[in-house]
């Protein structure tokens, strides 16, 4: 038997050429007695690596002899049968019911079997490939509908029914009594060049796109899908041919980089059909076969993704041995990662993400608009941390009118280009003002209503990103510009508005600060600053540098830092009331090492004083004594009196007999 299954598995396995991928044989239990048992009784079963899982697939198929087994003619790059993964077809095939394989003159089948007694499948081995082939409406449609064979045996992830294997159909088993036997009737037909079928009729064009097809193109939602995948994953050049209302060029070129750039980013294929059927480069608007021909566009974008890219979509490692990756021995996986670099030294790492967070009145916005100028031109934040990698500064606000921003620019920005010249008496001297350059490298978006949870603003800010290469963006503040959220919801938090900008952060290496407002603290229940913060918890787990001001009872700011780069433990600001922004950074004491602990002479203990009880039952003298005459004579509760007598029993001083209690006593006591 082993031998026909071996045999067998040769034959069916010329469906899928020379190709490395994954394979299907479920099965339908062979006691099922009606309709409802076997469809309940149905088992995709595992997916197989073919041909690497051959000895298993064997040992499956001599596990269900006497179950219905079948097997899918395509071949998928991951353990999922599903259209949009399935790989190049090498053969067309055909469930031909009623249709007998010796009466086709015109496509003799290459492989041609009995299911049950006058129904019949077949196959028709392709020399090389034929790429989408199964796609609704090109040649295996065309196929099935110019046989008449069964109208649904045609698409890509369809069943066939293994040739040779018995028919547990409830109906065939109770006509012949027992479930007839399959018969492979040839394997060794003719084998066919792609363009053989050119010549099949084209299937109507009401039939063209199947209901599985359109139903997943329909379900596309195409602004979801341009957040989440297009504008995280896809180029601005590819976004622009996206969003072109006019064409320029060759149509044809654009519509190919287009679907691949998609095709990279991971989406699906529904999903490119869905972006570029509606986009000014779709060539084939209107025609008949629009969807067969992007169909086929689209399966190839999708066969030429990258390896890497493969290894990404659904997390499978074609590569691999088991069906999900493996997990990285720890040591190889940290073996060159480099430690993360400073933007601003002790405050702030390159593309990290935090706030800049305090109380009312708490120079939350000085505070950012001093970072912003000094990553810009170098000078140190607050005059004392130094700026590791300069650069283009985003500042947006939201909050005040531009008024004060001047004010606070006025204030700040004097101080940051004047040279400071200190004294050996420890002076400071300032060198008259300069004149403001024109090319102060912070740009400015203030007031404009931009909302960080809408996915229009996200793309918006994705774009200028991209064209800004900022080292540092900066958001003032996170409530003005949230949006339609609650604040307190952690995941909408996390979904709409801090998933969204990390992913932003990375993408663009820039470091990215919100500026927010932390509830005033209750001096009797004392809280860290990320725990004071206005809203969800979700706040302070995605921050990784973060900055938490308080102000002093004599005017000072207490800064608290939190970083996952640093152990700096915060610092102080003072001189903050002045006509230019002058803040001198006080840092804490460095720890000293801890004193030696004194050991002290532990004093002699007298002898411990006994209990009213135990005095009462000395006094009562030998013999047993109950709980009442003890609570009487001690002038205490019965209940006193237990406890006492309980812990005594313990260290041995007493015994319980009964309901009744008496001393013990050591020899010396009874001589």
């Amino acid at each position: 038997m082993m031998g026909n299954h071996d045999e067998m598995l040769n034959v069916i396995s010329r469906a899928w050429g020379r190709q490395i991928g994954y394979c299907f044989f479920p099965y339908i239990s062979g006691t099922a007695v009606d309709k409802t048992e076997r469809i309940q009784s149905y088992k995709e079963g595992k997916a197989f690596k073919w041909p690497k899982d051959r000895p298993e697939i064997l040992k499956h198929m001599a596990a269900h002899v006497d179950d219905d087994l079948y097997w899918c003619p395509s071949l998928f790059e991951v353990p999922r049968r599903r259209l949009e993964h399935a790989m190049d077809e090498h053969a067309l095939w055909a469930d031909l019911d009623g249709v007998k394989p010796k009466d086709i003159k015109d496509y003799p089948p290459t492989i041609a079997w009995e299911t049950s007694p006058g129904r019949y499948q077949a196959l028709w081995i392709v020399s090389g490939d034929i790429q989408g082939a199964s796609w609704p409406g090109r040649e295996n449609q065309c196929m099935t509908y110019y046989l008449e064979a069964d109208l649904g045996g045609w698409d890509t992830t369809q069943l066939l029914r293994i040739p040779g294997w018995r028919n547990h159909k409830p109906e065939y088993v109770q006509q012949y009594g027992e479930a007839p036997q399959g018969k492979l009737l040839w394997a060794a037909g003719r084998t066919y060049l792609p363009d053989d079928f050119n010549e099949l009729p084209d299937v109507p064009a009401v039939t063209v796109v199947s209901d599985i097809i359109e139903q997943e193109v329909e379900r596309v939602d195409r602004h979801e899908l341009w957040k989440k995948k297009v504008r995280l994953g896809v180029s601005k050049r590819a976004r622009d041919f996206l969003k072109a209302p006019d064409t320029s060029g060759d149509r044809s070129e654009v519509l190919w980089e287009v679907e691949r750039e998609l095709a990279d980013a991971k989406c699906s294929f529904a999903e490119i059909i869905a972006l570029v059927k509606h986009s000014v480069w779709n060539k084939y608007a209107g025609r008949a076969d629009e969807f067969k021909r992007l169909s086929t566009e689209t399966a190839k974008a999708l066969a030429e993704r990258s390896e890497d890219v493969l290894r990404q979509v659904d997390k499978y490692d074609e590569d691999e041995e088991t069906r999900l990756q493996k997990p990285t021995p720890l040591l190889d996986l940290m073996r060159n990662i480099k430690p993360p670099r400073w933007l601003v030294e002790d405050i702030l790492t390159q593309g990290a993400v935090g706030f800049i967070a305090g109380e009312p009145k708490s120079y939350k916005s000085f505070c950012s608009l001093d970072l912003a100028i000094s990553v810009a031109t170098g000078v140190p934040f607050l005059d004392h941390f130094k700026v590791i990698d300069p650069g283009r500064v985003l500042w947006m606000q939201e909050e005040d009118p531009l008024p004060l921003v001047k004010v606070r620019l006025d204030k700040i920005f004097p101080s940051k280009m004047l040279d400071k010249v200190v004294s050996d008496e420890g002076v400071v001297f300032w060198e008259p003002a300069q004149e403001m350059p024109k090319d102060l490298a912070v740009d400015a978006f203030i007031g404009k209503h931009f909302t960080i949870s809408d996915g229009a603003w996200q793309y918006w800010l994705d774009e200028v990103l991209e064209e800004g290469q900022y080292k540092l963006c900066i958001l003032d503040p996170l409530m003005m510009m949230a949006g339609d959220v609650e604040e307190t919801r952690a995941q909408q938090m996390t979904e709409k508005i801090f998933k969204p900008l990390k992913q932003l952060a990375r993408k663009h290496r820039s470091a990215l600060m919100l500026v927010h407002h932390l509830r005033k603290n209750d001096p009797r229940f004392p809280q860290r600053g990320g725990q004071m913060m206005l809203g969800s918890m979700a706040n302070h787990a995605w921050a990784e540098d973060s900055l938490y001001l308080k102000r002093g009872k004599r005017g000072e700011l207490y800064v608290e830092q939190e970083s996952k780069s640093s152990t700096s433990r915060g610092f102080r600001i003072t001189n903050l009331n002045n006509a230019v922004w002058q803040p001198q950074v006080v840092l804490p004491p460095a720890e000293k090492p801890p004193k030696e602990p004194r050991i002290r002479q532990a004093k002699e203990k007298g002898p411990k004083r006994e209990g009213k009880a135990i005095v009462a039952l000395r006094e009562l003298g030998p013999g047993l004594h109950t709980l009442k005459e003890l609570a009487d004579a001690a002038r205490i509760t019965q209940g006193g009196v237990y406890n006492q007598l309980a812990r005594a029993e313990i260290n041995g001083t007493v015994q319980r007999v009964g309901t009744q209690w008496q001393l013990k006593y050591n020899k010396s006591e009874t001589a």
